[in-house]
C-alpha cells in the first residue's frame, strides 16, 4: 500500500507541475511581409479588369509591354478570389505573382519577403 501511495503522489506532482509550465515566447526577429510593399497595392491594368473575371487557366493577357499567362484560381485565406499570374518580361525571363480580387477591382499581391534559411533560425 505504501508503494502505491508513493506513486499516486508523484504523479499527482508531475501533472500538477506539468499544468504550471510555461513554454518559451518566441517573437520573430523581421516581419514576414515586407510592410514598404503593402500599404499601396497596384491595380492591375483597366483593360485586363473584366477579362479577369472570365478567362480561364492557361488563357494569355497582354498589357504594358507585358504578357500574362493565368494560372489557377483559388479563394484566399482572407476570403478573396486569386489568380496565379505568370508575367513573362520582354527579356525571356518570366516572374511568378498573384493577382487578387476586392471590390471588383483586381489587385497586384506583393511578394512574401523572400529569406535564407539561416535567417529564419531563432536567435536566443
Amino acid at each position: 500500500m505504501n508503494n502505491v501511495t508513493r506513486l499516486l503522489v508523484i504523479s499527482f506532482a508531475l501533472i500538477l507541475g506539468g499544468c504550471a509550465y510555461s513554454p518559451k515566447q518566441v517573437k520573430a526577429s523581421r516581419p514576414l511581409v515586407n510592410q514598404a510593399a503593402t500599404p499601396g497595392l497596384q491595380a492591375m491594368p483597366n483593360n485586363l479588369q473584366q477579362s479577369l473575371n472570365i478567362l480561364q487557366q492557361g488563357a494569355t493577357l497582354n498589357a504594358n509591354s507585358h504578357t500574362y499567362t493565368l494560372g489557377q484560381r483559388y479563394v484566399s485565406a482572407l476570403g478573396q478570389e486569386c489568380i496565379e499570374l505568370v508575367r513573362n518580361r520582354n527579356d525571356n525571363r518570366s516572374q511568378l505573382g498573384v493577382t487578387c480580387k476586392n471590390d471588383e477591382t483586381w489587385y497586384q499581391v506583393p511578394q512574401l519577403e523572400q529569406a535564407s534559411a539561416s535567417d529564419l533560425l531563432v536567435v536566443q
